[in-house]
């Protein structure tokens, strides 16, 4: 649209140009003129434009005709004009130069005397000689078409559609911060509608980890205080029992809690130690088994052929292989089975955990470590948990400097992969 818009511009200004240029002869000399200006103008190139006169031109008046027009069509561009010799079959170079859209410089030159075909205020020959030695910008070719013509081309035409689509620029601006302003009000309004079905499932989650241990203490409570109860040493010791569970599961279900709390607001510090990895393991795995109440499964673990020592802190570690594998274990459709190894790989240290569950879909597999994220299961509920267990996995994991990463068991299930660099 610029590119026809200027075309369009310059070639109206240019007809008036050469009209002006008839014009005035018209009333100096006083003769009438039949030329037709309706096909004066040709292109030549994309920026160098021949205009046919059929008549005298004064180079003088041409210069101010040429800034007089184009100052009225808002092409405010560095020009440079040419006028045919047809005695030395050249062009003839002048300059006409708009700077401030109202000053002009131009030069004049007039051809020796005894010159048919043009008049005495034409350029002097000697002027192209002068130019023809680099003064001026751009070479402007003969026209075989015309013999009373000039050409004018501009130097450099990316100013006139700077100047053109400059409202646009600051249009596009407006629009492009009004579709940013937009899309961020989107996105923090679906941001807070994850969040608020998250949160929502993390109090339906909350409320029923809690309910069901308050349930059974309250039970529990209710037949403790038969005074007949003494009578029944067996059940008085089932029931005090029951008690001392659920109380436990709510106070390791709150510790979660207040892990993840504290974690956030970046208040845990870690003690590391020098750990025999193998040695650290083994009592980890001792320790997960008396607390699984005599349920059946299988862990186990193939130690590396020589000793491999970390810097780690033994809480939280010990956290880490406790949440990995409570995971495996509720994720189970069968016996749980877990295979834990060692391997070295380079300046590397794999810790590898291999279950038989039920497995963890592409897609899911990075989400998995987010806050409060539970692999959708359909209408099944029958897994508990809050959805922060592998949260509080990732978190302590990067502030040891390891990684974790989870991938497809070939067998069955899923295999976390802990790397930690030596």
């Amino acid at each position: 649209m610029n590119e026809k818009k200027f075309h369009e511009s310059a070639t109206q200004a240019l007809k008036n140009v050469a009209q002006s240029l008839i014009d005035y002869n018209v009333e100096t000399k006083g003769y009438l003129s039949t030329q037709d200006l309706s096909s004066s103008v040709d292109q030549i190139s994309n920026n160098y434009y021949v205009v046919n006169v059929n008549d005298e031109i004064s180079p003088t008046l041409l210069g101010h005709f040429l800034v007089t027009e184009f100052g009225r069509s808002n092409l405010d561009l560095e020009f440079e004009y040419a006028i045919y010799d047809c005695e030395s079959n050249k062009m003839v170079y002048g300059t006409a130069l708009q700077e401030d859209n109202d000053s002009l410089t131009y030069e004049s030159y007039s051809i020796s005397e005894g010159s048919d075909c043009t008049s005495e205020d034409v350029f002097f020959e000697n002027h192209y000689q002068q130019t023809s030695t680099g003064s001026f910008k751009n070479y402007m070719p003969t026209c075989d078409k015309y013999t009373y013509y000039f050409g004018v081309t501009f130097l450099e035409r990316s100013e006139y559609y700077t100047s053109e689509i400059q409202r646009w620029y600051w249009v596009n601006g407006f629009m492009l911060i009004v579709i940013l302003f937009f899309g961020y009000t989107l996105y923090v309004i679906f941001k807070q509608r994850r969040l608020s079905e998250i949160q929502k499932n993390f109090i339906n989650n909350l409320t029923h980890e809690f309910k069901t241990p308050i349930a059974a203490i309250d039970l529990s409570a209710k037949v403790l205080g038969d005074p007949k109860i003494i009578n029944h040493p067996k059940r008085l010791e089932e029931y005090s029992k029951i008690v001392g569970e659920q109380t436990q599961r709510l106070s390791s279900q709150v510790e979660k809690v207040l892990q993840m709390a504290s974690i956030q607001k970046q208040k845990i510090q870690l003690e590391k130690e020098r750990l025999d990895l193998s040695v650290f393991i083994k009592k980890c795995i001792a320790d997960f088994k008396a607390s699984q109440n005599g349920n059946e499964y299988l862990i186990e673990f193939i130690p590396p052929l020589h000793p491999i020592f970390i810097e780690a802190d033994q809480l939280h570690f010990s956290n880490i292989i406790f949440n990995i594998l409570d995971n495996a274990f509720k994720y189970c459709d069968e016996v749980p089975n877990v295979k834990i190894s060692i391997t070295k790989k380079g300046k590397r240290i794999q810790l590898n955990f291999a279950d038989n569950g039920i497995g963890i879909a592409k897609e899911y597999r990075k989400k998995i470590f987010g806050k409060f994220f539970r692999v959708p299961t359909g209408d099944i509920h029958n897994v508990k948990g809050f959805g922060l267990g592998l949260d509080y996995v990732k978190k302590i994991v990067k502030r040891h400097g390891w990684n974790i990463d989870v991938s497809e068991n070939s067998l069955k299930g899923s295999i976390f992969i802990i790397t930690i660099p030596e």
